[in-house]
């Protein structure tokens, strides 16, 4: 049999390279260095003399690697370090204490009764540390027969996989699995009061193609793994989970993000909420793919428990100027507010009986109606416009005195609803700020100038991106050392879509048959030069935004590109400008002097 060295037996162990060195002293076998081989039987005594199994021959298998530095039973309050098994190293590590709980005993012996191979998955959960702490039955009508279990995985794997929580098993009877099982586990796992991993279940079903089912009906955002292990493989359990969590890769996202994949942003998420409750009208701008979306989506689902019922519309679907959009858009808020209201069996009569095309004055009356019954039973309506670009394309129309003042009579009219009612607001998004900046809209006066709120979407400053980098690696079994972390922020100067996107080249070349990835410096590095060379095209097409909307500031940045010394004189007399292209992140300025952003330098 092969030589192992004494430094890869002690990664093997999860042990200290000393701690083995001085096992090998004490068994009488002496060697130089860490570095030193040792024959097959003596490694073999080694791994026995810690209680640790040999390993079987076959296909790369995982190693019990050491995480002590994850301190996995702090904070653990089912942690208990008097159990032999908490004291083991490897994936035993910060293992969980047996449940003492006769009502938990009970149940688990109900699911068994019905589900014998229960008895399996225990055996094998326990062998690496890990416990069930939940048990019971579907509550679902027609799933009535399926089983709910909740497992606490040891600290180690914890730590190595990216779980912070319980991980729920679906058990189902049927033998020709079907996709409304599968969407009744998924409605479990988002219904359960327990703390439980949003993305991520185990399913188990007598069906012989369980594994080609979940492998096609589930997402990297919910994955589905079925629950097929090998008795008598240990460590089979921990092959499952990498196969499938290292096959994920949650960096990469081509439309918005909300829920448990929404990180960051939690300063401008709580000013908006702030916004909302106090009636502030705002508006979210941004570059390209900086995030716009994503954070009314998220700022939708935080104020679902506060009683807010919220319309999202994206503008981009209706007609642009110079065809006037406004009557499509009113019949259309129309209809939302009555299926939202009803969703949450709250009060639309005054909605439902306008006509499918009302006017703004009709819509605007009904509405005012309807909030002050809502108002009585602490609800408050939100609306939020998206993509408000297209109600203002300077491109194609001025915008300060073109022929459809209806736009800005819509937008005036909601503003009297704020104004005459204390339970409701809107919030608008886009690329341009010009709908709540400019003095006149569409020959009136801009019924949002000096009254609405612009806030922008800046790149993700390194704390935010550092705790994005590492909390959706981390869900993936990837680690990312300081310097890793340092280098995708530079290389994309913290936008939100660039990040990630450049997050997911390195993630993808990570090797997937180890077990623990490692993002370094390095590994990043290699990756950036094809990466810039493949995200031309985005970039360009941010740029191509700022000339479109934001013409003056498209010509400040020409000149700065140009000459530094002309963009410094110039800002002085353009600080309108200067402060714009500070706030979307396309300039920096230090100590007086200007210079273009790592986003620009891509170009």
């Amino acid at each position: 049999m092969a030589k192992i060295r004494v430094h890869e037996l002690a990664v093997e162990l999860g042990l200290d390279v000393k701690a083995v060195l001085q096992r090998l002293r004490e068994l009488g076998e002496f060697v130089k260095s860490p570095s030193s081989t040792i024959e097959a039987p003596v490694a073999r005594r080694v791994r026995a003399s810690f209680g640790m199994p040999a390993p079987r021959p076959g296909p790369p298998r995982p190693s019990p690697v050491r995480r002590d530095h994850v301190s996995p039973h702090i904070d653990r309050p089912d942690f208990d370090p008097s159990t032999p098994s908490s004291r083991q190293y490897g994936w035993r590590s910060g293992a969980v204490a047996l449940p003492h709980s006769a009502d938990l005993e009970a149940n688990i012996s109900r699911v068994r009764s019905r589900y014998p191979v229960l008895q399996d998955h225990i055996d094998a959960l326990q062998s690496l540390g890990s416990q069930v702490v939940y048990a019971g039955f579907c509550k679902q009508e027609r799933f009535q027969g399926c089983a709910i279990v909740h497992v606490r995985f040891s600290g180690a794997i914890e730590a190595g996989f990216g779980f912070t929580r319980e991980v729920m098993i679906f058990y189902s009877p049927h033998e020709d699995l079907q996709g409304r099982t599968f969407q009744a586990a998924a409605r479990e796992l988002k219904t359960t009061n327990r703390s439980v991993t949003p993305d991520i279940f185990f399913l188990w079903s007598p069906d012989q193609r369980l594994r080609v089912k979940l492998n096609d009906w589930s997402r990297p955002a919910k994955l589905a793994i079925p629950l097929l292990i090998d008795d008598e493989d240990e460590l089979s359990l921990i092959t499952l989970l990498r196969d499938y969590i290292y096959a994920r890769d949650l960096f990469y996202m081509t439309t918005p993000v909300h829920g448990a994949s929404f990180f960051g942003r939690r300063t401008l998420l709580q000013s908006l909420r702030d916004d909302v409750f106090n009636q502030q009208v705002t508006g979210v701008f941004g570059l390209r793919k900086s995030g716009k979306t994503s954070i009314l989506k998220q700022l939708q689902e935080e104020l679902q428990e506060d009683k807010v019922v919220t319309v999202l519309m994206d503008l981009e679907a209706f007609p642009s100027p110079p065809e006037d959009p406004t009557d499509d858009i009113v019949s259309d808020l129309r209809r939302r507010l009555v299926e939202e209201l009803k969703v949450h069996k709250l009060h639309t009569r005054e909605l439902s009986q306008l006509s499918e095309r009302p006017s703004i004055l009709e819509l605007k009356n009904a509405l005012q109606v309807v909030l002050k019954r809502l108002h009585k039973e602490g609800h408050r309506i939100l609306v939020l416009l998206d993509e408000i670009e297209y109600l203002t394309p300077a491109d194609r129309i001025d915008i300060a005195e073109g022929d459809m003042p209806r736009v800005a009579q819509f937008l005036s009219a909601l503003r009297s609803v704020v104004q005459e009612s204390e339970n409701f607001t809107f919030v608008l998004s886009g690329l341009t700020s010009a709908i709540v900046e400019g003095g006149r809209l569409y020959g009136r006066p801009n019924p949002l100038f000096s009254w609405a709120k612009a806030v922008y979407v800046k790149p993700l400053e390194r704390e935010e991106a550092d705790v994005l980098a590492s909390t959706v690696g981390g869900k993936m079994g990837v680690q990312i050392e300081p310097g890793a972390l340092e280098a995708l922020h530079e290389a994309s100067g913290g936008h939100a879509y660039l990040y990630r996107n450049l997050s997911s080249a390195v993630v993808q070349h990570l090797p997937t048959d180890v077990f623990q990835r490692t993002m370094t410096r390095a590994s990043v590095l290699s990756e950036i030069s094809d990466w810039k060379s493949r995200v031309q095209g985005n970039i360009e097409e941010i740029v191509q935004h700022v000339k479109r909307y934001y013409a003056n500031e498209a010509v400040m940045l020409d000149v700065l590109m140009e000459s530094t010394a002309d963009f410094k004189e110039l800002a002085a007399s353009e600080h309108v400008a200067v402060r714009r292209l500070k706030d979307l992140g396309l300039i920096q300025e230090h100590d007086g002097n200007f210079e273009i952003s790592v986003i620009l330098e891509l170009v």
